[in-house]
C-alpha cells in the first residue's frame, strides 16, 4: 500500500521529468527547468526533488539532475 508522502514523491518525479521533456527549445535546458521550478514549485518542492535526486538518481532524467545543480 502506498503512503501519501509515496504519492507526493512518485507526483513529483513525474512532473520533473515531464517538464524536462516538454520545453520547446533544447537549449539551455537545464537553465529553462530551474527557472520554471524557481518560478512555480515551492522550496518545499524543490528540496524534496533534491532529496529524491539525491537518494534514488536514476528516477531523474539527466536534465532534472542538471537543473538541480542550477536551483
Amino acid at each position: 500500500m502506498s503512503t501519501s508522502g509515496d504519492y507526493k514523491q512518485q507526483h513529483l518525479i513525474k512532473m520533473a521529468n515531464q517538464i524536462a521533456h516538454s520545453m520547446p527549445t533544447r537549449d539551455d535546458i537545464a537553465g529553462q527547468i530551474s527557472a520554471h521550478m524557481r518560478q512555480f514549485w515551492p522550496s518545499e518542492m524543490q528540496q524534496t526533488l533534491r532529496q529524491i535526486a539525491s537518494e534514488n538518481p536514476d528516477l531523474l532524467s539527466e536534465d532534472v539532475h542538471n537543473a538541480l545543480q542550477s536551483l
